[in-house]
């Protein structure tokens, strides 16, 4: 009789130690296509890549410090980057405007984040100078215009020598630089900047 009732046992319990084993290699199996489904959903962004990011923050070089954290919004999309992605990134370099000096702001991005997945990206932009054409072109404050209002206030001492100043052009920053302060660079709120990664990145689709 005994033998009888171990029998059963023993099967029951073999049919559930197998079950389990199979129950093991599903999880297992499932577990490797998740990690294969993961890696398909990647898309690799190469080095060298240009990223059009327009500023939600205003920076000055007057008040911006190294370090300083900023934020803006992708411009034009692009594979794995659609347009509208939170861009952040910091300062890199800044210089205040100083007598015989010119100002100077250095941006890097840092990451983009796409569908609330967060993707570390090294990413520079040509240092914009105040004075320069690119400061001008981007309405960094104090572009040729400027520099020639400023002349012309010093020669005449009133608002129409200011307009006539104007008319000057770039050619009067250096002179305007060399006996004030300068001017600062200020990028707005809505400043678009381009961005060129400087290494490969992994978006997550």
């Amino acid at each position: 009789m005994r033998r009888a009732f171990a029998i059963p046992i023993i099967a029951l319990v073999a049919t559930v130690s197998l079950s389990s084993c199979l129950g093991d290699r599903k999880t297992a199996q499932n577990s490797s296509d998740e990690s294969v489904d993961t890696h398909v959903s990647q898309l690799t962004i190469p080095s060298g890549t240009s990223i059009e990011v327009m500023l939600n923050t205003t920076l000055s070089s007057e008040e911006a410090n190294v370090g300083d954290r900023w934020s803006g919004s992708v411009i034009t999309g692009r594979d794995g980057i659609p347009a509208g992605s939170v861009a952040n990134g910091t300062v890199n370099g800044v210089k205040p405007a100083r007598k015989g000096d010119r100002a100077m702001l250095d941006l890097g991005l840092t990451s983009i984040t796409v569908d609330g997945h967060n993707t570390p990206v090294l990413g520079s932009t040509e240092a914009i100078i105040a004075g320069s054409t690119r400061a001008r072109n981007l309405g960094a404050i104090a572009g040729s215009a400027a520099a020639g209002a400023l002349v012309g206030k010093a020669v005449s001492g009133n608002s129409e020598g200011a307009v006539v100043g104007a008319v000057v052009g770039a050619g009067s920053a250096t002179a305007v630089v060399a006996s004030s302060d300068g001017y600062q660079v200020v990028l707005k709120n809505g400043t678009p900047l381009t961005f060129t990664t400087t290494e490969a990145m992994a978006v997550r689709l």
